[in-house]
């Protein structure tokens, strides 16, 4: 016969863990477009998925002013007051992005980029500095560089995902989908059985299936 002791623990137990679920339940919602980002800066990725970045007004270097969003990429260290009124500093190059606007925005290859796709597998466009190398005649010595090679660099677009359960920032492909997609073996296989050529042109399509069935949430 169980204890009378243990059960009413084992009652307790469970009741806290209902009350918990529901307070979760209630300090959070599943995203969609009209959700909206608390406005401020992400000093981390945990601070993005928690909706809690440092509001602009608790910022006292660089001012948050009309020419912020300039001035924090020239600064090396922001200044905030924390919730406890505590100064604080952090390297700007450490800091995860800000959201102005209801709008988020992370850092990366040095400059501010819009995340304007967000789901469980989240998008976004950023530029990077690509050099190419042309002429000369070709040698079977993989370390020879003829003199009349010649090279130039171009800004060009580049894809990203983020793994909302992790950070991890990854690029677009459709190897790395198959990896970040891999927990669900329908959409796995799904995806898997198409051609090459399929597989690349439906990278997003099945970004969406997968967020779709799998959805993230936010602190309101």
């Amino acid at each position: 016969m169980l204890n009378k002791h243990f059960i009413l623990f084992l009652l307790l137990a469970i009741t806290f863990s209902i009350a918990s679920a529901q307070r979760n339940d209630a300090d959070t919602v599943r995203y969609d477009y009209s959700f909206s980002f608390n406005n401020g800066v992400y000093t981390s990725f945990y601070s993005f998925r928690n909706n809690a970045p440092i509001p602009f007004d608790r910022i006292v270097s660089p001012a948050y002013d009309n020419d912020f969003f300039k001035k924090i990429l020239l600064c090396e260290t922001i200044s905030y007051y924390d919730e406890n009124g505590t100064l604080n500093e952090i390297p700007r190059k450490l800091i995860w992005g800000y959201a102005n606007n209801g709008k988020p925005n992370i850092y990366k290859n040095d400059k501010f980029n819009l995340i304007p796709y967000i789901g469980t597998i989240s998008h976004f466009v950023t530029t990077e500095l690509v050099t190419h190398y042309t002429g000369g005649t070709m040698m079977y010595d993989p370390m020879y560089i003829p003199s009349s090679t010649q090279s130039y660099t171009s800004e060009e677009l580049v894809h990203y995902f983020i793994d909302m359960n992790t950070g991890e920032i990854i690029t677009y492909s459709s190897k790395n989908l198959l990896e970040l997609i891999k927990d669900d073996t329908e959409l796995y296989n799904e995806y898997s059985k198409l051609g090459k050529r399929k597989r690349n042109k439906s990278v997003m399509e099945y970004v969406q299936k997968y967020n779709n069935k799998h959805p993230i949430y936010f602190n309101k």
